[in-house]
């Protein structure tokens, strides 16, 4: 599936709304491969609970995660009725079995909002973001990443061993998702560094916009977030006399060589694909104001 946007840095993206079950699902166009009908799925002998199967598609086999499992719903809906999505987010691919496709619908960043802390709290909560429709209608965006951790945790971010390197330096992160938030954090935090925390491009902005720039050593920023996402949040930085000179490192999981473009034209410095928390730690180190895509 292309890509319906083609400037960056406008607050907006398009999703892909669908059905599992009661629940309306939107995901991110950009993570999007295609839409397929039905093709038979095998079944993997004591699999997880959350994977249906494996489908063969064009000679390549592709696991299927069961959302109507996953999201605890009921789908009254004969399988062979449904469709399957192809996802790739971190360079996996899988795809999502679904009752049905509603459409595409472009949006900005600003009409999604943070899950209240009640869900928040829940760590078995795989919701980013929430999208209020008309007559009461709610969009859940999905936190495929904590998905597919929970189904293979080797696709999990995970800590990293870096243990020195960032004794004085003062970043900034940027992530909606508590669960990778934290896990970014802790890593910075284990090689020295002092951490600001934001879970939207906005409140990151309001904050740098206090600091002096050299206070700032490096930001480092999701692109897909509530309110305001990475791309506008590196833009805005890049186009600010006072901010401009902070390196921005972007680092997402639709962060592939295919949008590398996008990270380039809103003046980031670098951009990596998670779940690299160890190559980031590493570049946060070394990074100089100088693009080094």
């Amino acid at each position: 599936m292309q890509n319906i946007l083609v400037e960056s840095g406008t607050n907006e993206l398009e999703i892909v709304i669908f059905k599992v079950g009661d629940s309306v699902i939107g995901v991110n166009v950009a993570k999007v491969e295609s839409i397929i009908t039905y093709q038979r799925i095998t079944e993997i002998p004591n699999s997880n609970k959350n994977v249906k199967g494996i489908i063969n598609h064009r000679g390549r086999v592709i696991p299927v995660l069961n959302l109507i499992t996953a999201l605890k719903q009921n789908c009254l809906k004969n399988s062979k009725d449904r469709l399957l999505i192809l996802i790739n987010i971190n360079n996996s691919n899988f795809a999502v079995e679904v009752s049905s496709v509603i459409g595409i619908r472009r949006l900005s960043w600003a009409e999604i909002e943070t899950p209240s802390s009640i869900l928040l709290s829940d760590n078995e909560t795989p919701v980013t973001g929430i999208v209020k429709l008309n007559q009461d209608g709610i969009i859940l965006m999905l936190d495929f990443e904590k998905l597919l951790a929970d189904i293979d945790p080797s696709l999990a971010l995970k800590i990293s061993n870096e243990t020195k390197g960032l004794e004085g330096k003062k970043l900034v992160i940027a992530e909606d998702s508590t669960f990778l938030l934290k896990v970014v954090n802790e890593s910075l935090l284990k090689a020295g560094a002092t951490v600001e925390k934001f879970s939207n491009g906005k409140d990151t902005l309001d904050y740098l916009q206090t600091c002096s720039t050299d206070e700032i050593h490096c930001v480092i920023t999701d692109i897909e977030m509530p309110i305001m996402d990475g791309l506008t949040l590196t833009k805005r930085i890049k186009s600010d006399r006072k901010l401009k000179e902070i390196p921005v490192i972007i680092f997402s999981s639709i962060a592939n060589e295919g949008l590398k473009h996008k990270s380039l034209s809103v003046g980031a410095d670098a951009q990596i694909t998670k779940p690299e928390i160890d190559k980031l730690v590493e570049l946060v180190k070394t990074i100089t104001r100088k693009v080094i895509f």
